[in-house]
């Protein structure tokens, strides 16, 4: 893949697959410079550069050649940048006290912490990531009882208090992602099951996404960059060895060639690469350039003039044809 350089805003995203999260946008938050999350913060922390070349490696082993930001939180969801893809709203009160009563009345005994992967809670209950002390990230987990005719994976869901309260009305499987701060309403999203060395998701088409120092392990679908098959508001973005939708970020008028510092400060269709790869880019991180396919036509040169069409990965994609159908590709500045 075309080497890139990652950096991850407290909130950003990790590693293969794993994002850090800010409160604002759940990223459907996240191989790049770093995700810019709207109301999230700015800055960008690794910078693992490298040269675009097809023959590149990414400082994570899976991206190509070229550094790129991580997306922004736009106000689109409710407790990540994953990117893509939900932010939380005010997280200054407590969760509100949930669990359901023993057959005598009394609360059943809970343990302090538990398990996403494990799914350790007793009956009736599941294991949810959610924020303590006012804090606008996941950062601990905790039971929850599961509400009785729960939201199943795709399907609308409410959160109580905020994204990060770990309250939804999700079924044992999932959680609710993505969530508007307004309102308190995202989409179910499916919850990673397995180990830390081998999480799984149950589609092809998800890859499990870790954040906030592994406390979120989230199934989130794998986009096409080329076609761009993310929601209105959202754009198809490189997170890690993936593509994940995230919110767009980018400013009015950006365009090819803008400066960018962050992963989806480019508009969908072009990502945020190093300033040596992109002709003529004044940004002291990177400019955007477009997303071309690699296994066809060279758009590139009528595009971006001096760039010719270099595949994202040096091995051919590695996600199935159903999931990304044209090999994907960046126009930069012709390798030698």
């Amino acid at each position: 893949m075309i080497e890139g350089f990652q950096q991850e805003p407290p909130g950003g995203v990790g590693r293969g697959g794993s994002m850090k999260f800010i409160a604002v946008v759940q990223f459907s938050a996240l191989c790049a410079i770093s995700l810019a999350w709207a109301c999230g913060p700015t800055t960008a922390t690794d910078t693992n550069a490298a040269s675009a070349t097809s023959g590149g490696q990414t400082g994570d082993s899976s991206t190509g050649g070229v550094p790129q930001p991580q997306p922004t939180t736009a106000a689109t969801s409710a407790n990540t940048t994953l990117s893509t893809t939900s932010q939380p709203g005010d997280t200054t009160s407590d969760p509100p006290d949930t669990g359901p009563t023993a057959t005598d009345g009394s609360p059943p005994d809970l343990p302090e912490d538990c398990s996403i992967l494990e799914q350790d809670c007793p009956p009736g209950y599941k294991c949810m990531p959610f924020a303590t002390d006012g804090n606008p990230n996941w950062n601990d987990t905790m039971c929850v009882e599961v509400v009785e005719d729960p939201s199943l994976p795709g399907e609308p869901c409410t959160v109580q208090g905020s994204a990060v309260s770990g309250i939804d009305d999700c079924d044992a499987t999932s959680m609710c992602w993505n969530v508007d701060p307004k309102t308190n309403e995202g989409t179910c999203v499916e919850q990673c099951t397995g180990t830390e060395q081998d999480p799984t998701c149950p589609d092809q088409c998800d890859r499990c996404t870790t954040g906030g120092d592994s406390i979120l392990w989230l199934c989130l679908g794998i986009c096409d960059p080329i076609i761009q098959n993310c929601m209105p508001g959202s754009g198809c973005y490189p997170i890690n060895d993936s593509f994940s939708c995230a919110p767009d970020a980018s400013p009015a008028g950006t365009g090819l060639g803008s400066a960018c510092e962050f992963i989806n400060v480019c508009p969908p269709g072009m990502f945020c690469l190093s300033a040596d790869v992109v002709p003529d880019c004044q940004g002291s991180a990177g400019c955007c350039a477009p997303v071309c396919p690699a296994n066809g036509a060279d758009p590139c040169p009528g595009l971006l003039p001096g760039t010719e069409c270099v595949p994202w990965y040096e091995d051919g994609s590695p996600h199935p044809e159903a999931c990304v159908a044209d090999e994907p590709g960046v126009c930069v500045i012709a390798p030698g």
